[in-house]
C-alpha cells in the first residue's frame, strides 16, 4: 500500500481510548489498520478466546464456564466487527490520503468476504451458543441425579442425568454408608466431565457398578470405572462419540475421541470395541449385545439379574406388597380364589424384603410359593388352558435354550438356585405367563383331577418321547444323566419332549396334558 499515505498527518487523538477512536474512524493507514488492527489483533481475539473456553471448559463450573464462553465469543466478535469497520473507514480515505485506490478497493472486497465468513461462523455457532445459554440460565438437558440407597446398605442407586454436582452427591452419600459396595446406574447420560468425575469416585473407592434398567453416554464413562461390572440380561447400555456442550456438531472432536479412547483403555475394553463406539454418531447410540460386551471385557460377568434390593427398597410394608402383587391379574385372581395361598407367597416375599434381600432372593422365595400351588391347580383347569400353557411352555423353553440353557434346567428341574426367569424372556410372553396363571386359577376345579394309573403315565410319556434320541431319554428321565450333561443337552432334551406332547392329536392333548401333570 502506498508509501505517500504514510507521510499525511493524522487528526490528533488523546486519551485512554484514543487508539480505539482513531482505528474507529479510519485515520490509522491503510497497511496498518488491516493487517495490525484487523488481522492481527483479531486473530488474537479468536487464539484468547479458544484458550479461555479450553481453559474454563476443563476448570470451571458449568453454568459459570458457559457464561464466560458467550462473553469471550461476544467480545471477540464485536472485536472483529470494530476492527472491520475501523479499516473499512481507512479503505474510503485512502484515495484521498493518496492511496492507491486498487488497494482500496482489495481490502474492501476482503473486508465484506470476511464479514461473510463470520455470518457464517455464526450461524454454525449458534446451536453452540444456545446450549451454552441454557446452561447459563440454570436449565440442564433431563432430570437431575436422583441417590437412593438400597435396603442392606450394599448398594446405591444413582438415577436420573449426570449434571453439574452429580459426583459430589455420590460422594456424599458414600460417607453417610461406608458399607456400599455397589453402584447401580439407571441414567440416560449428561455431560462427560461429570461422567469422569463419578468415575474418579468409583474407582477411588474400588466399587462395583452394576445396570439394571439403562445406561447410556455419559453414564457408561461412570459404569466402567466399576472393578466388576455386571448387567441385567435385559438391561441396554448405550454407547456413541462424545461431544462436550458447544463441542462443535454432532462428531466427537479428535480432543474428546482421545479422552473417550483412554477411558475404556483404563478399563480394559477391547480395541474393536472402542472404534465401533468412536465411529457411532453422537446423534445416534449403540446397544451392544451382553456376549459383545463380555467379549469386549466392558462387562466382567455375566449376570442373571435382581442383584440389588430394589423390590425391598420400594415397598416398605406388607400391605404395599399386597397392593402391588394384587395389580397383576394373576395374584388379584389368587387373593380371591385362594387367599391362603395369596398370603403363604406374600408372608415369604415380605420376610426376604424385611432381611433387605436381593430381588432375585425376593423372588425365589415368592415362586417357592408359587410352584406347588400352579402344580396343584393345573390339572384342575379346562382342556384349552392345558393345551394354551404347554405351548406357551414350549416358546419359553426355546428361548432359554438359545439366551441361558442353565436357567431354562432349573425352570424345568427346580432345585433352588437363584435365578431369574422373567429376566430373559420377552415381556410379551411374560405377560402371557401371567394371563394364563390367572385363567389356570379361576377354572380351577377339583372335580377335573383324576388320579391316573402309572401305566397311562407311562404311555403319554411314551408318545411325547418319540422323537427323542436314547441320550436325551436318559438326560431327561435320569437325575445322574442330568448332572453329567450339559445345560444344553439337558434344555434341549426337555425341549424335545414338550414338542412331542403337541404332536399328540388335539383332541387327546387336553387328556395327556391332565395326565402328565397330575403324575
Amino acid at each position: 500500500m502506498d508509501s505517500i499515505e504514510q507521510s499525511l498527518p493524522a487528526p490528533a487523538y488523546t486519551g485512554p481510548f484514543a487508539f480505539f477512536r482513531r482505528h474507529w474512524n479510519g485515520d490509522y493507514p491503510l497497511g496498518r489498520s488491516y493487517w495490525v488492527n484487523n488481522v492481527l489483533l483479531s486473530l488474537g481475539a479468536v487464539l484468547l478466546g479458544l484458550m479461555v473456553v479450553r481453559w474454563l471448559s476443563d476448570r470451571a463450573q458449568y453454568r459459570y464456564s458457559s457464561i464466560a464462553i458467550m462473553a469471550t465469543m461476544v467480545l471477540a466478535y464485536t472485536c472483529s466487527l470494530w476492527a472491520m469497520r475501523g479499516t473499512w473507514m481507512s479503505a474510503s480515505k485512502h484515495t484521498s490520503r493518496g492511496g492507491h485506490r486498487g488497494w482500496a478497493i482489495t481490502a474492501q472486497v476482503m473486508l465484506c468476504l470476511g464479514l461473510v465468513k463470520a455470518a457464517v461462523d455464526v450461524r454454525q455457532l449458534w446451536p453452540q451458543m444456545k446450549e451454552h445459554w441454557q446452561i447459563a440460565t440454570g436449565e440442564v438437558f433431563g432430570s437431575n441425579a436422583r441417590i437412593e440407597l438400597r435396603a442392606g446398605g450394599q448398594s446405591l442407586l444413582l438415577a436420573g442425568g449426570i449434571h453439574e454436582g452429580s459426583a459430589e452427591q455420590l460422594e456424599a452419600a458414600l460417607r453417610a454408608n461406608p458399607g456400599v459396595r455397589t453402584v447401580v446406574f439407571s441414567s440416560p447420560g449428561g455431560w462427560i466431565r461429570e461422567g469422569e468425575r463419578l468415575a474418579d469416585v468409583v474407582r477411588s473407592r474400588g466399587l462395583n457398578t452394576y445396570v439394571e434398567g439403562g445406561c447410556a453416554s455419559a453414564c457408561t464413562i461412570a459404569f466402567l470405572a466399576g472393578k466388576d461390572r455386571a448387567a441385567a440380561p435385559n438391561a441396554r447400555i448405550g454407547f456413541h462419540a462424545g461431544r462436550r456442550v458447544g463441542g462443535g456438531g454432532p462428531s466427537a472432536s479428535a480432543r474428546d475421541a482421545d479422552e473417550l479412547r483412554a477411558v475404556y483403555r483404563r478399563a480394559g475394553v477391547e480395541g474393536a470395541f472402542v472404534t465401533r463406539v468412536l465411529s457411532t454418531p453422537y446423534e445416534g447410540m449403540w446397544f451392544p449385545t451382553v456376549d459383545e460386551m463380555l467379549a469386549a471385557k466392558v462387562l466382567t460377568r455375566r449376570s442373571i439379574g435382581g442383584e440389588t434390593a430394589a423390590m425391598a427398597t420400594a415397598f416398605k410394608s406388607r400391605e404395599a406388597w399386597a397392593a402391588t402383587l394384587k395389580q397383576t391379574e394373576a395374584f388379584a385372581a389368587l387373593e380371591e380364589r385362594a387367599p391362603q395361598d395369596f398370603a403363604r407367597i406374600l408372608d415369604a416375599a415380605w420376610a426376604k424384603a424385611q432381611a433387605g434381600a436381593t430381588d432375585t432372593e425376593v423372588s425365589m422365595a415368592a415362586r417357592a410359593q408359587v410352584t406347588p400351588i400352579v402344580s396343584r391347580l393345573l390339572p384342575q383347569t379346562s382342556d384349552a388352558t392345558l393345551i394354551a400353557y404347554h405351548q406357551l411352555l414350549v416358546k419359553e423353553f426355546e428361548v432359554l435354550l438359545e439366551k441361558d440353557p442353565a436357567v431354562c434346567v432349573e425352570a424345568a428341574f427346580p432345585t433352588g438356585k437363584p435365578v431369574n426367569l422373567m429376566s430373559l424372556l420377552p415381556k410379551e410372553m411374560v405377560a402371557e405367563e401371567l394371563r394364563l396363571l390367572a385363567q389356570v386359577i379361576r377354572e380351577a376345579d377339583p372335580k377335573r383331577v383324576k388320579r391316573p394309573a402309572q401305566s397311562e403315565l407311562a404311555l403319554v410319556a411314551g408318545r411325547a418321547a418319540r422323537k427323542m434320541t436314547d441320550q436325551q431319554r436318559d438326560i431327561f428321565a435320569d437325575e445322574t444323566s442330568r448332572a453329567k450333561a450339559s445345560p444344553a443337552a439337558v434344555c434341549g432334551a426337555t425341549l424335545v419332549f414338550f414338542k412331542g406332547l403337541g404332536d399328540i392329536p388335539l383332541a387327546e392333548r387336553g387328556r395327556g396334558l391332565r395326565v402328565l401333570f397330575s403324575g
